[in-house]
């Protein structure tokens, strides 16, 4: 007898049967105060909150690299529920967990004021064994030469430079620099992720403009999300666009979400398309319902596949 056919195996067992992948989420773990028309309520994040649910969510290991004050176990408590482990933060005797108040605006403005701020991070926090890296400051607690000098140690690394951009006026109210980017350090990692108001800051009026140009600049992909109009990726020959009619209920956190999952796909695949898929269809799963929670990792990867030939893939010109 002839032998017979392998079954086939559907996409999501596929990617069960990758390695799973230890990433660290470098940056200050947060007490949200949300406050909106349609939403109030209290929770932990911060990028290690949102990216690393992200990256635990799509099965691989999320490690919090971060300093809490004494009032930090339930913050602590709030992320281990999320599947993000905590081994690797630090609580600091007689100092405050960062916090932040998050004031919602019909049309989906908002304003952030720093309350309180923890230690920073050191250079040794950094340096670690893992197979990816992702820094997300806050407010500041990481060293731009760190963050530079410490990528080079991990074959994937991100960067979400929103905390290195802030300003804090005596209030704790918070404006972004509008000086020019340090490419040295944008371009010392493999993925870089900004919000379209960090772009803007930058001088890019467009998300795609502002995607492929840093990416050429630097060498490196470069993630642009905005919000209503979707998320713009380019690796500096390719850009790819795309957005999902969902009805948001709460989009704090929504690009931490996108650029963990966007890290993920790349990790996993180093394809530009599905990693977008992929990000995409985290952030229709974390903005279904309010406050940080775990996504279903399956219904995740079944979105992914069902968007990723609807994106929208160009080249782009020299």
């Amino acid at each position: 007898m002839g032998e017979r056919n392998p079954p086939l195996i559907s996409e999501e067992e596929m990617y069960r049967t990758l390695s799973r992948f230890r990433i660290g989420i470098a940056g200050h773990v947060v007490l949200d105060r949300v406050r909106g028309p349609s939403l109030s309520y209290d929770s932990v994040g911060g990028v290690p909150t949102y990216a690393g649910l992200a990256v635990a969510s799509l099965g691989h290991e999320a490690l919090a690299i971060s300093v809490v004050g004494e009032d930090g176990h339930k913050a602590l408590e709030g992320l281990r529920s999320l599947g993000v482990s905590t081994e690797l933060v630090r609580v600091v005797s007689g100092a405050k967990t960062t916090c932040y108040e998050i004031v919602q605006f019909e049309g989906g403005e908002r304003r952030l004021r720093l309350l309180s701020r923890a230690p920073p991070l050191s250079s040794k926090d950094l340096v670690r064994q893992l197979d990816g890296m992702y820094y997300g400051p806050v407010a500041s607690e990481l060293r731009p030469e760190d963050v530079a000098l410490t990528a080079r140690f991990y074959r994937w690394s991100a960067l979400d430079p929103q905390g290195l951009m802030r300003i804090f006026d005596e209030h704790g109210n918070v404006t972004l620099k509008t000086e020019g980017a340090d490419l040295n350090l944008l371009g010392s990692v493999s993925l870089l992720r900004l919000a379209l108001e960090e772009a803007r800051a930058l001088g890019f009026g467009e998300p795609s403009t502002a995607s492929v140009e840093l990416s050429r600049a630097t060498g490196r992909v470069v993630a642009v999300t905005a919000g209503a109009e979707g998320a713009f990726v380019s690796d500096g020959r390719r850009l790819v666009r795309g957005r999902l009619d969902v009805r948001a209920v709460d989009t704090v956190g929504a690009g931490d979400v996108f650029g963990g999952a966007l890290l993920v796909g790349l990790m996993e695949t180093g394809d530009l398309v599905h990693s977008t898929a992929l990000g995409l269809a985290a952030v229709a799963e974390r903005v279904a319902l309010p406050g940080p929670r775990r996504l279903d990792n399956d219904s995740i990867r079944r979105l992914a596949s069902s968007i990723a030939p609807r994106l929208s893939v160009s080249d782009v010109r020299p």
